[in-house]
């Protein structure tokens, strides 16, 4: 052999061996830098940061939508907000309701900057429902009644609505997550509201520093924002779309908090994970949200059309063996229909059909149940919960009788079946975020609103009028009562079987202070690490 090339190869191998102790060197320096384990915050650059675990991509670049949820929290405001029944100001400090609410009138709040530097104003506003409007971006934004746009000065303008598409969920729907205000320059060409977003801008407490699609998004301090600056300096939200790897990434030190969904419902930490992260010395924070996981009938089809048979299911399901799946981090719907959070609940009597095995048998044979075929109950598989919820109820049908298959599948194979309506049972939620509270009663449940062709749950000529008056009056008392009504009619058709009250969970490390909720949204204005907050 070439003694030249035994030297080379050599001379290779001492590189490629220099290279990887260079490289273990290099992580163990930063690992000792910053410990990342529960009770040890890392000094330091690391001390004025965090690193958030989110299920879901924030689409702060999007080609045609206006990004997810938690950008839209983090980074935008909107012209009114939600709290409990009532509109209250946002960026509008006030508004007219003209003619029962054909139009309303806007008047904004002056002296309020974008991110990147540009004025708060009509224009921007009219800019952000334009651009809703020209990709059909309607669903629970209500953007669809629409009728026209104008803009009357600077600082106020008109949405003026079509025809019998008026009402007090048009009014609450400017607190959607969809509504927040963007400024025209986040577009290229600016003011172009088809065009996409190139560098996202809003007039939250953070704005986007940097954004990788499908990997993270690095927020920092918006300097023009009107409010109180935010302690830290940068939030890091890190794209891992599997549950258990955003637990194992808590675990392990790479991130320092996991946050669910702000939706609900899914891309949430699995629940009986919490109890194991929380003796493991991890936070554990939550906020219950007006939102229902239900058992749903394909009710348009034998033998789910028939009331009989709909209350015998809902007699037929144990919720106390649901608690115990979650390890009592949820609350189950022994009581009521929905959480307390849920509009006029509280005082309407909403009671649940209660269980009770011996009467769902009884009530299946009286109404002939086919028992010949299993009946399918299909489940997505992304959510590892809902498939230990579904082998619970199919454990629990089979004691009256019934034989269920069970179905996991892909979402995209999940969204086919439901749409040729493929499938016997499903779990699907009802209710949504607190800023949806009228909105998504609308879309699951009446046939004349856009949303229910794709997110419908139950219809029924009885519960449409009701509904409709209980969502689309001015007057809070014609509102309630309309809802008790519809609550009642609920539970009488035996819609669905109501099982637990979702909420939102959010797990950080110990030493991390200051998150908190404002109605079912985690925040993060006044986080701060422990001992960063003590030492200043």
């Amino acid at each position: 052999m070439n003694p030249y090339n035994r030297k080379n190869r050599f001379w290779k191998k001492l590189c490629q061996l220099f290279i990887c102790f260079s490289v273990i060197f290099l992580f163990s320096s930063c690992g000792d830098s910053s410990d990342t384990r529960p009770g040890q915050a890392g000094p330091g650059k690391k001390a004025r940061e965090i690193t958030i675990a989110y299920g879901l991509d924030t689409d702060a670049q999007s080609i045609r939508n206006s990004g997810d949820m938690l950008l839209k929290i983090f980074a935008t405001q909107r012209l009114v907000e939600l709290e409990g029944t009532r509109v209250v100001p946002g960026l509008a400090e006030s508004w007219d309701i003209i003619h029962n609410g054909e139009t309303l009138i806007f008047h904004l709040r002056k002296g309020i900057y974008f991110s990147d530097g540009t004025p708060f104003n009509a224009e921007a506003v009219r800019f952000t429902f334009e651009r809703l409007m020209a990709f059909n971006s309607s669903a629970w934004t209500e953007t669809d009644r629409i009728r026209q746009i104008d803009v009357m000065d600077p600082y106020t303008l008109a949405f003026h609505y079509k025809d019998g598409m008026a009402g007090y969920i048009a009014l609450t729907a400017f607190a959607e997550y969809g509504c927040g205000i963007l400024s025209p320059h986040s577009v290229t060409p600016p003011g172009d509201p088809r065009a996409a977003i190139a560098r996202f801008s809003g007039t939250g407490p953070w704005m986007v520093e940097a954004y990788q699609e499908n990997q993270h998004t690095v927020f920092v301090p918006n300097l023009h924002y009107q409010g109180v600056r935010p302690i830290l300096e940068k939030i890091i939200v890190k794209t891992i779309p599997k549950a258990e790897a955003r637990v194992l990434a808590i675990q392990s030190g790479g991130v320092d908090v996991v946050i669910d969904y702000y939706h609900g419902g899914s891309a949430y930490t699995p629940r009986n994970m919490l109890k194991p992260l929380k003796d493991q010395g991890f936070q554990i924070l939550k906020k219950q949200m007006p939102m229902t996981t239900y058992l749903v009938f394909n009710y348009k089809k034998a033998p789910w059309n028939r009331i009989k048979v709909r209350r015998a299911f809902n007699h037929a399901i144990n919720k106390d063996d649901i608690a115990a799946l979650f390890d009592g981090w949820i609350n189950t719907a022994r009581t009521s229909l929905f959480a307390d959070s849920a509009p006029y609940i509280k005082d309407a009597g909403a009671a649940v059909i209660p269980f009770d095995r011996q009467r769902a048998v009884q009530l299946l044979q009286e109404a002939n149940f086919p028992l010949k075929r299993p009946m399918e109950l299909i489940a997505m598989g992304q959510n590892p919960d809902e498939v230990k919820l579904c082998e619970i109820i199919k454990a629990q049908l089979i004691k009256v009788g019934v034989d269920v298959q069970l179905d996991v599948l892909e979402p995209g194979g999940y969204l086919e079946r439901t749409t040729k309506g493929t499938f016997d049972l499903r779990i699907y939620y009802v209710g949504g975020p607190e800023r949806r509270k009228f909105t998504r009663m609308d879309g699951r449940f009446n046939p004349e609103a856009s949303e229910f062709g794709d997110y419908g749950f139950f219809s029924d000529p009885a519960i449409t009028p009701v509904l409709k008056k209980a969502v689309n009056s001015f007057d809070e008392q014609e509102r309630k009562t309309n809802f008790h009504q519809f609550y009642k009619l609920v539970n009488d058709l035996a819609a669905g079987v109501p099982l637990y009250f979702n909420s939102v969970f959010v797990v950080c490390r110990p030493e991390i202070k200051g998150i908190h909720f404002i109605s079912s949204e985690p925040r993060f204005d006044t986080a701060h690490w422990e001992n960063l907050k003590n030492a200043e």
